[in-house]
């Protein structure tokens, strides 16, 4: 396990450069029959998780990035995720591979030069995201680690995936954990909600984590947290625990999910294939033991339900807003 927050800029640039080349790499090697191929993320083909990885930089990260160097931490006037996605993969649903490509790497290099040329103070400015209101230090994270599971997206599509690099996941789960993790705690669900659970996660990017939870506030501390004898366990492996947050679900389930996206209109489409490969991912992992979890079973649902999920992110975004 590694200490995500001893890492500085210059580690973190180095980490992402590092990643990007071996991305390049990755490309290289899909022909045009996996491009096409359905993914496990939201029922996308690999061509479209290409163009959400290459729309996200300038609708998603580099505004919000542009608003908060200049001393402007609220929210944009649009920060929809899901619906700004979709509008943006569909305008690129039949570019070509390769318009693609050079597309993603204008927006990377366009996006990488702020964050290379900032001050240390500018690294941890106030930000927002739909999570609410965090560091332009998070806006790099956030955005480096989806492109690490979108990487994954792209291989297991295919059947070419290994296994995630620690070199780059193991901080990466580690903030995963101790900021995204918290950033997503929910204090209106929380009222006279006391309890611990321990992470206790296997693989490369593997450890021990311990979320507290208290009067309306959450943390969460590496290692045991301090405490023997947690109200919850939860056991998984790392990567596992991640796929099933980030909504991961076999592709037929996002297949069929894009049958049935219309029922709350096509606005709300990305929320529907969301909800639906969200339930299906978690649900499965926990049926199939991927993720194990013991110990007071009704603290657990308290605990669950005290958290924005991945697939509440149109509801998360508007909350954060009206918050301010």
């Amino acid at each position: 396990m590694t200490d995500f927050t001893r890492f500085t800029r210059a580690d973190w640039l180095g980490l992402a450069d590092a990643f990007y080349r071996h991305l390049d790499a990755t490309f290289a090697q899909l022909s045009p029959a996996a491009w096409d191929r359905p993914t496990s993320y939201l029922g996308w083909r690999a061509r479209d998780v290409l163009a959400h990885m290459t729309s996200a930089m300038p609708v998603n990260f580099r505004e919000v990035l542009d608003r908060a160097l200049a001393d402007n931490p609220a929210a944009p006037p649009e920060f929809d995720t899901f619906t700004r996605n979709a509008r943006e993969v569909r305008r690129r649903r039949t570019a070509p591979i390769r318009t693609l490509l050079d597309e993603f790497h204008r927006e990377l290099d366009a996006l990488m030069a702020p964050y290379r040329r900032m001050s240390a103070v500018e690294w941890e400015k106030p930000a927002w995201f739909f999570v609410g209101r965090v560091r332009v230090r998070t806006l790099f994270l956030v955005q480096f680690a989806d492109n690490v599971f979108h990487e994954r997206d792209l291989l297991a599509a295919h059947g070419a995936w290994r296994r995630l690099d620690p070199e780059y996941a193991a901080p990466l789960i580690d903030w995963f954990l101790r900021e995204y993790r918290p950033a997503t705690f929910r204090p209106d669900r929380s009222d006279g909600l006391r309890a611990t659970m321990r992470y206790r996660l296997a693989g490369p990017a593997g450890g021990e984590w311990c979320l507290t939870v208290a009067d309306g506030t959450c943390r969460v501390d590496r290692g045991e947290g301090g405490t023997a004898r947690p109200d919850v366990t939860l056991e998984a492996d790392a990567e596992e625990l991640v796929v099933a947050a980030q909504a991961r679900a076999a592709p037929w389930v996002g297949r069929i999910a894009r049958m049935v996206d219309w029922v709350r209109g096509p606005g709300r489409a990305e929320d529907v294939a969301a909800a639906i490969t969200g339930a299906v991912s978690l649900g499965w992992a926990l049926a199939f033991r991927r993720i194990r979890v013991s110990g007071d079973p009704a603290l657990a649902s308290r605990l669950n339900r005290a958290f924005w999920h991945f697939w509440q992110r149109t509801a998360m975004t508007q909350a954060n807003i009206a918050k301010g």
